[in-house]
């Protein structure tokens, strides 16, 4: 391929990084300025000038979609196969490495690799030999805090040297035999693998050597999600004098949770004095508007290497802001916006997976497509099935699939014997496994026995509670089901809050007047509802799972205090991650951005007032287009009004859908409200969810729900000031604003 060719598409500050000569190179890639073609290009770029032979290339990045995009868009621009060079993840890399030197890495000839399963294997081993109790130190604690004191590089004896608690000391113990246990087995675990290879070549000066001398030209993707053991390895294979190059962009590192240290990026010029800094300054992705709102939230950060981007992408729509009255109402906004946003691609994103569910179930109720991303459908995870199957044995007792799911689950001590001697004895008297159970037939150990009778007494008495929110609340408190979760790491948040957006779910099927099989029939129809994956779906997904990917518009929902930012904590580096996700979010938007919060959330079956996130007010308002509220109030910066204090916003023209219009909702075509596809239908009486009312004791507020009819109507309304009401229309004097 030409050169010219190969360079032609390129702006000045991304040519000037791809025929950057030797020694070190760092890219600060700003969000959608083109970072992927700035690596692949110079890879192309130093084979097709013959700076470097295909054999001499090692490029490294995080995942093998990333490495397989990587090397075709590398053979696509030199027109042939790359071969005899590395492209791929830090991981695949050490494995082979390992492979090649297992005698000089301490390893037998042929080592296992443990799988997950292997490794909680080896790990209950370990606390079990040393009467570690699991409430003493959860194996799941024991799993987080090894894998990071690998990827930190530290050995047990140094672990044991840093132990400043009893818990500590024992977790360096756990380590010290878990490796013994490795040993033995003659295997490695996933952080070994990292941890083993860095120690080779800093034992095995000829491994290293040879290392250095083969691969001359080393490239790292997202360097600002290296881990300690990473930057230490890409140190070891570029030598005293390396031709290395990293992009990355401090602002959009949000995996620290998973060992990645920002300092590797925000001190690299300290580690590797002679480097030479490209910033990528053009946004070829987002609308100006977008950009900019984005700019200013990401600026309230401090450890950050100060950079403009301009956006190339030209003019757009203001980004809009929308307060909603609760997460239902927040789902059924965004529904109505994405209904006259104007075709393209969209996405809804929000920080935990728990926030789908109502997205979920208002798509589903309008027929409109939509495909999860980086998780399961609300009603497919695995703590929200568990759940579920103790409640289908509630409405079905002999429900067979239910009971082997929800009786193993938390264990209980009825392990794989006792249920085939149960199947046995179901199968001679001629009834249903749970009713096998039930009879707790001879041949059961004491344990099970017990196991079993506390098992149904427990459904007896979710089967006596009052209705489908109380049943779950019963459930939750005592199955040990919410218990089973009891790390402060993002997993087990993420799967407490999925069960408390169940509480929520049958909370608002009793407001409904739905009992519980109801309840379940419900679920099961949204359970079943297929997930296209056409270009046409409403892309759903975390925050985490949209990095790298981009929209025509997104919706980021949930900007509340305690949302996001997530309530984990309030130092400086917590909170400059979750503006870094909040960042990562609104840069995914190409066209239009949609910012939401909603003024209840449903929190452990019961709504609870919220407090607009500080990121909203981070962004300067004349960036932003408040469709909350008329009258010249920003009401994301000054929230509620405070007790007392007189309320004087005047009637709101009418507008895209939002809880305070006053005008009814637009359909999906674009004209005029009332129609089924809005979500948002007026009730016979004149009134409906959303709608902005006046009472002349209590004020504004929104109604968020319409019960009976005639004489029988009531409206339950959240008020700025007096709070939730429920109030019969004709005797309060209630008038629609």
């Amino acid at each position: 391929m030409q050169l010219d060719a190969l360079l032609a598409n390129l702006d000045d500050e991304q040519r000037r990084a791809v025929t950057h000569g030797e020694g070190v190179l760092l890219v600060a890639a700003g969000a959608g300025s083109g970072k992927t073609r700035v690596l692949t290009t110079r890879i192309a770029w130093l084979l097709a000038t013959g700076r470097a032979r295909p054999h001499e290339v090692l490029a490294v990045t995080f995942t093998n979609k990333a490495a397989r995009e990587m090397v075709e868009r590398v053979e696509s621009l030199l027109e042939g196969p790359l071969r005899g060079g590395f492209v791929g993840t830090f991981h695949r890399f050490a494995l082979q490495l390992l492979r090649r030197h297992p005698r000089e890495a301490g390893l037998p000839e042929r080592f296992a690799v443990c799988d997950v399963d292997d490794q909680k294997r080896l790990l209950q081993q370990a606390l079990k030999s040393m009467n570690i109790a699991e409430a003493e130190l959860p194996l799941k604690v024991a799993r987080a805090r090894l894998s990071a004191a690998k990827n930190a590089l530290l050995r047990p004896e140094e672990l044991m040297q840093q132990a400043r608690t009893p818990l500590e000391e024992r977790i360096a113990s756990v380590y010290r035999l878990y490796q013994d246990q490795l040993r033995t087995a003659g295997a490695v675990d996933f952080d070994d693998m990292l941890q083993l290879s860095v120690e080779l070549l800093e034992r095995q000066e000829g491994v290293r050597r040879a290392l250095q001398e083969r691969f001359r030209w080393l490239l790292v993707d997202e360097f600002q999600d290296t881990n300690v053991a990473q930057a230490r390895l890409v140190r070891l294979l570029g030598g005293p004098r390396p031709n290395l190059t990293v992009v990355g962009d401090e602002d959009q590192s949000i995996y620290r949770w998973r060992g990645a240290e920002v300092e590797n990026i925000l001190r690299f010029e300290e580690a590797y004095p002679q480097t030479t800094v490209v910033v990528l300054g053009r946004n070829y992705r987002s609308a100006e508007p977008i950009l900019a709102a984005a700019a200013a939230l990401i600026g309230h950060n401090s450890r950050r290497r100060p950079k403009h981007l301009s956006s190339q992408a030209g003019t757009g729509a203001p980004v809009a802001v929308l307060e909603a009255a609760d997460e239902i109402d927040e789902a059924r906004l965004v529904i109505d916006e994405l209904a006259v946003a104007g075709g393209g691609t969209a996405a809804v994103l929000y920080r935990t997976n728990a926030q789908s569910r109502p997205f979920e179930a208002e798509l589903v109720r309008r027929g409109v497509p939509y495909v999860v991303v980086g998780g399961t459908r609300f009603w497919e995870r695995a703590e929200v099935k568990d759940a579920i199957a103790y409640l289908r044995l509630v409405v079905a007792p002999h429900d067979e699939l239910a009971f082997r799911r929800a009786v193993r689950v938390p264990a209980r001590g009825v392990g794989e014997a006792a249920m085939e001697h149960l199947a046995r004895v179901a199968a001679e008297l001629g009834v249903s496994l749970p009713e096998a159970a039930r009879r707790s037939p001879a041949g059961l150990s004491p344990r099970a026995r017990v196991a079993l009778e506390d098992f149904f007494a427990l459904l007896a008495a979710v089967a006596d509670a009052p209705g489908p929110a109380a049943a779950v609340r019963l459930l939750l408190e005592r199955s040990g089901l919410q218990e089973q979760y009891s790390l402060d790491d993002e997993e087990d948040r993420a799967r407490r809050a999925n069960l408390d957006q169940l509480l929520a779910a049958a909370a608002e099927a009793g407001e409904r007047g739905l009992d519980l099989a109801a309840f379940l029939d419900e679920v099961a129809l949204l359970t079943d509802a297929d997930a296209p994956t056409s270009a046409a779906a409403v892309v759903l997904s975390t925050l985490h799972a949209a990095k790298g990917l981009e929209f025509d518009t997104v919706f980021l929902v949930g900007l509340e205090e305690g949302l996001l930012p997530l309530g984990r904590g309030e130092g400086e580096s917590d909170v400059e991650e979750e503006r870094r996700l909040a960042y990562v979010g609104m840069t995914r938007a190409r066209r239009q951005l949609v910012l939401t919060w909603a003024r209840l959330r449903r929190l452990y079956g019961h709504q609870a007032e919220t407090r607009p996130s500080r990121f909203l007010r981070e962004i300067p308002p004349a960036l932003v287009k408040n469709r909350s509220f008329a009258g010249g109030r920003d009401a994301f910066r000054t929230h509620l009004p405070q007790p007392g204090r007189a309320h004087t916003e005047g009637p709101r023209a009418p507008g895209p859908a939002t809880v305070n219009s006053a005008a009814p909702p637009r359909s999906p075509s674009g004209g005029g409200g009332g129609s089924a596809g809005s979500g948002r239908r007026s009730h016979p009486d004149g009134w409906r969810p959303g709608q902005r009312v006046r009472h002349p004791t209590f004020g504004f507020g929104v109604v968020l729900q319409v019960q009976g009819t005639a004489a029988q109507l009531k409206v339950v309304v959240y008020f700025d000031r007096a709070g939730r009401k429920v109030l019969i229309p004709s005797l309060a004097r209630l008038e629609r604003s």
